[in-house]
């Protein structure tokens, strides 16, 4: 598994609750684009259709591809996700809860060379949560440190 593209802010900023692994509809120069490592979803995020039934990826951006026409790469279009109905109603349901919503966790490739998304179902950290996420982190750090110099 190659990683593309990593929202580490997610992390920082949500609960995840549940993950998921979705396809991109894509076209052939962002496939190409993403190939080269050029794509980027750290300000992206997630739109849920309930009339259509659809998942759309929304503002991730993927650079122009250098041989191709440029003049028509959109390269912040949005981008369906490729999800079966029951995990669609699933995210959809769940973010239905006051609070939830999903966020684009990462774009890799797969061993069997398909481009794939994780998307988790979240809900947003208050500015306490997150004060204690970084002080786990500092803690974890020393502790590290700690381990490394006694060696």
């Amino acid at each position: 598994m190659k990683i593309i593209a990593e929202n580490r802010q997610a992390r920082f900023n949500y609960f995840l609750h549940d993950t998921f692994e979705a396809g991109l509809s894509l076209q052939g120069w962002e496939v190409k684009s993403a190939r080269a490592g050029n794509a980027t979803i750290t300000e992206s995020f997630i739109h849920l259709e309930l009339s259509s039934g659809k998942i759309w990826l929304k503002n991730a951006y993927f650079a122009p591809y250098q041989n191709g026409v440029v003049a028509e790469q959109d390269t912040r279009r949005n981008r369906q996700l490729l999800l079966h109905k029951a995990e669609i109603a699933k995210i959809a349901k769940a973010c239905m809860v006051k609070g939830n919503t999903c966020v684009p966790l990462k774009i890799y490739w797969t061993d069997g060379g398909l481009l794939k998304i994780s998307i988790a179902v979240a809900t947003g950290k208050n500015l306490v949560d997150k004060k204690q996420t970084i002080k786990k982190r500092d803690i974890a750090r020393e502790a590290a440190r700690a381990l490394a110099a006694r060696k």
